[in-house]
């Protein structure tokens, strides 16, 4: 049965928290709440928003919510009641767990760190061509980009294949994502006209950035839009030996007019930022049941909002994807919680990061954790051990910084 929760920091802390996870969890409940102060006062920088929507949430039914754990964003997407309230994990509880994975999950904290970890093997395949990073000295060479050093080899490297991808290297929710390019003699960045110097300048103004292959759709999920998609699998794998898939979710762009250079994700922090999203089952490679979710509500969309096509079908090359997050996962066992994002490119399936910590919100839109039998088992066994840690073992869950 669902219970209510104090949040407050102390007793987030004395039920079994880290403590960067306690300040992040209630910094968004501040956000919620428009209290502009939350960051500051709970120390924790929360680069993606600058807060909701004055008016956003129906004051009562967030109150409610966040008395029993869930960020009001969630609840307005699960219909949120006291009828279905015991179908999904709380935000609070969700929050508690963390980290699901050990030390080994600074093997996929970061994008650069992912890539040369496989290099080399089997999956190298499916992971993008990475040509630089930048650093505070310049750009430094990564494995496809020939090894040459310098602005100069940079641009050259631009110009030879067309396009970069631009992203932190351990960046999350789609922050931060530029494209650059060169087209016809002409040197772009996000699309719009700039010159090499504007380029050189963008290089030196994002630090730990990395710069890799451009993805672009397949032509099937082209179709749906044609600004590249992402799959989310969440993998378990707490045996080491037996991965499985337990949840997933298709992502798919709006409201970009078609320019490739913004993402298919919004931080849904004002009332017209949605996400359209859709069910993927990876048994049978079925994908559809399009909707889009914005932070107070939903609306069933089984057609693409930008297209107008319709966003159902059977993934073409679906079990090489399944067998791909499976077999990858099965590589890196010490992992036991993988949220792998999959680009179903035209050049087949391609990884753009695997996850240590997926946000849970759109996966139990789908599949409610506490409606299927693995995953409710899987996520009340990790809260049955905290609650069963002494004292001395609760500090040093809230001592884990990363």
């Amino acid at each position: 049965m669902a219970q209510k929760v104090e949040n407050a920091l102390d007793a987030l802390l004395k039920d079994g928290f880290a403590k960067p996870r306690a300040k992040e969890y209630l910094t968004v409940l501040e956000e919620e709440r428009d209290t502009p102060t939350g960051d500051a006062a709970m120390g924790f920088n929360h680069d993606a928003v600058d807060g909701y929507d004055t008016g956003l949430f129906d004051p009562d039914y967030l109150e409610w919510a966040h008395s029993y754990g869930f960020y009001a964003k969630q609840a307005y997407a699960y219909d949120l009641c006291e009828d279905n309230i015991d179908d999904y994990m709380s935000d609070y509880d969700y929050h508690r767990v963390w980290p699901l994975n050990g030390w080994q999950r600074i093997w996929i904290n970061d994008k650069l760190t992912l890539k040369y970890m496989l290099a080399g093997s089997s999956f190298d395949k499916y992971l993008p061509e990475y040509y630089y990073y930048s650093t505070p000295s310049g750009p430094l060479p990564l494995l496809e980009s020939s090894m040459k050093s310098g602005e100069a080899a940079f641009l050259d490297t631009l110009r030879s294949v067309g396009e970069f991808a631009c992203k932190p290297c351990n960046g999350s929710r789609t922050v931060g994502f530029h494209k650059l390019s060169y087209v016809d003699g002409d040197y772009l960045v996000d699309n719009k006209p700039s010159s090499a110097e504007g380029v050189l300048e963008f290089l030196h103004k994002n630090p730990n950035y990395v710069f890799t292959e451009f993805l672009h759709p397949s032509e099937q999920m082209a179709k749906v839009s044609p600004v590249i998609n992402n799959l989310r699998l969440q993998v378990f794998n707490p045996t080491g030996v037996d991965p499985v898939i337990g949840a997933s979710y298709f992502r798919i762009a709006m409201d970009v007019d078609g320019d490739d250079s913004k993402t298919n994700y919004r931080y849904p922090s004002k009332a017209d930022y949605g996400n359209y999203n859709l069910w993927f089952d990876w048994k049978t490679g079925w994908y559809g049941k399009g909707v889009i979710i914005y932070a107070n509500r939903y609306v069933d969309s089984p057609c693409s909002p930008d297209t107008g096509n319709l966003a159902e079908g059977v993934l073409e090359g679906w079990q090489e994807v399944v067998d791909l997050a499976l077999e990858m996962s099965a590589r890196l066992n010490p992992l036991e919680y993988l949220g792998y994002d999959i680009c179903l490119t035209d050049k087949g399936p391609k990884i753009i990061e695997i996850n240590s910590y997926s946000g849970c919100k759109y996966l139990q839109f789908f599949q409610p954790f506490y409606k299927d039998e693995y995953l409710s088992t899987y996520f009340r066994d990790k809260l049955a051990a905290i609650d069963a840690l002494g004292t001395d073992e609760v500090l040093r869950r809230n001592a884990i910084v990363r």
